[in-house]
Parts: structure tokens; sequence; C-alpha cells
């Protein structure tokens, strides 16, 4: 009966202990399959934010790549205009001799455009050397998209007040304009001739005026109005009919003319 017992008892035991081989095989299997999908997971996260830096990586270096290059051409656009000036004949002699001819902490008196090249070239101040936002969109450059967009971004602004003073001294007559000159303590004018004939409406126009009013153009020659005979850069211009009376000529070639501002 005990080896009856026992055989039963080992049988039970071999019963009990079969399965254990194909249960742990199954837990292996589960556990492989399970690391195997995290291990794919976790490659496709990495992938993913590898991608994602990459893309983003990407659109810093092109529009870092679109900005430097809006900013050459923007610069060389001002450039433009002072690479005009160095290539006009006469001009670069006037603001030589502007230096020549001024003290050191003199303010001159020119159209706001040309006072980079004052600065620069005769080391002299101005009362305004960058156009304000509201003078720039009268220009012609402010209806080009690229340009205008480029102004907004890199642009240095002027004053308007100061824009428009410089209108109102060049557009009034020399008592009045005097007294606007002596708030800016301005003591010497620079003026060129056909530019600033050229850009006379303009220059109305800021002041509030009708150029038509003060200046007549026929076939390229330009002729003083009545009015006009009255207006200090008319008078600065054609200095040698209308004969300015607070300005005195100091160098004259042609194309450029500077004066002292003589006050009473």
């Amino acid at each position: 009966m005990e080896g009856t017992h026992a055989v039963i008892h080992n049988h039970h035991v071999r019963d009990k202990q079969a399965p254990e081989p194909y249960t742990a095989q199954l837990k292996s299997g589960g556990t492989d399959y399970i690391c195997g999908k995290r291990s794919e997971l976790v490659k496709r996260r990495f992938w993913r934010r590898k991608w994602f830096i990459l893309t983003i990586v990407i659109i810093i270096v092109v529009l870092l790549s679109l900005f430097v290059a809006l900013r050459i051409d923007f610069g060389q656009r001002e450039d433009a205009v002072l690479r005009y000036f160095s290539q006009e004949e006469g001009m670069p002699e006037t603001f030589a001799e502007l230096e020549k001819l001024t003290p050191n902490d003199s303010i001159i008196l020119c159209w706001w455009d040309y006072g980079r090249a004052v600065r620069q070239w005769s080391h002299r101040e101005v009362i305004e050397a960058y156009p304000s936002r509201d003078i720039w969109n009268t220009m012609g450059s402010s209806r080009d998209p690229l340009h205008a967009l480029e102004a907004q971004i890199f642009g240095t602004w002027g004053s308007s007040e100061k824009i428009h003073d410089l209108a109102r001294i060049f557009m009034l007559p020399e008592d009045q304009s005097l007294q606007i000159m002596q708030v800016y303590k301005v003591s010497y004018a620079l003026v060129f001739t056909p530019d600033d004939l050229q850009k006379f409406d303009w220059i109305a126009y800021v002041a509030g005026y009708n150029g038509a009013d003060y200046l007549s153009v026929n076939d390229s020659t330009y002729k003083p109005t009545t009015l006009g005979s009255q207006v200090t850069l008319l008078r600065l211009l054609f200095d040698e009919t209308l004969h300015p009376i607070h300005f005195t000529k100091l160098y004259d070639k042609g194309k450029g003319k500077i004066y002292r501002i003589n006050y009473p």
C-alpha cells in the first residue's frame, strides 16, 4: 500500500510539475514581447523627437538666412544714395569743402537726404539725416513691398517735426526762415543744383504748399515765379538773380553751394 501511495503521490507531483516549463516559456515570451514593444515605442519617440528638432533647426536656419539677406539688401539700398553722391560730378568736392570752410561744431542747413553724407564725409552735424515714417511713405521706394518690409525692420527713422521744419525753412521768406534756423542753431547752408530743384515740389508738399505756385518748369528749365522769388531755397539756388540777404556765399562750383548764415 505504501508503494501504491508513493506511486500515486509521485504521479501527482509530476502532473503538477509538468506544466511549469510551458508556463515559464509563456512568461518569458510575454516579457520579450512587452520589452520589444517598449523598445519599438522608445525608438519611435526618439526619431519623432529627432525629426522635430531637425525641423526646428531647419526653420531657424532658413529664417536667419532670410534675415541676413534682407539686412544686406537693405544696406545696399541705403548705401546707394551715398554711392550716387560720390559719383556725381562736383558733389564729393562740395562735401570736402564744407569740412574745410566750417568750424567743427557747425550745424548745417540742408535737406535731410544729404544729412548722412554731411555727417560721414564732412564730419558736421545737421538738423536731420533720416526720413520720418510719414515722409518715407511719400517716397517712391515705399511702394516696393520688399524695401518697405526691410525699412520697417532695419530702418532708422528721423523726426517728422524736424523734417517739416526743414521744409518750412526752405519755403518761407528769409526773415521767417531765420526764426526757425535760430531754434536749431544752424550756421551754414548747403544746396545742390539741379538736385534741389528736382525735389522742390516734394519739399513744398511737405511744407504744405503747391510747388507749381513757386517754380515753373519748361523742358527741364526752372524759373521762379513771383511768389517763388521770396522763397529761401530758391533764393539760394538762384542767388545771382534773387540775391539772398542773410546768406554769404563761400563756395560755388556749379553743382554745390555753401553759404554762411548771417543772423541780424
